[in-house]
């Protein structure tokens, strides 16, 4: 069998390596938000609420 009559594969499911990198997004998204909202409560001073990306004196 030469390399031009090779079966191909198509398609395709999802596999381990797909799985484990889905759920290290959701892990990494998850991480960013509960950052930002702690650097919000962090930096909110008095009335004036704090931001996400508001630098800290």
């Amino acid at each position: 069998m030469s390399q031009f009559n090779a079966p191909v594969r198509r398609g395709g499911g999802i596999d381990v390596y797909t799985g484990l990198m889905f759920v290290a997004f959701l892990v990494l998204a998850a991480g960013v938000g509960l950052l930002a909202m702690r650097n919000m409560d962090h930096s909110a001073v008095g009335t004036q609420s704090g931001g996400p990306i508001k630098l800290i004196d």
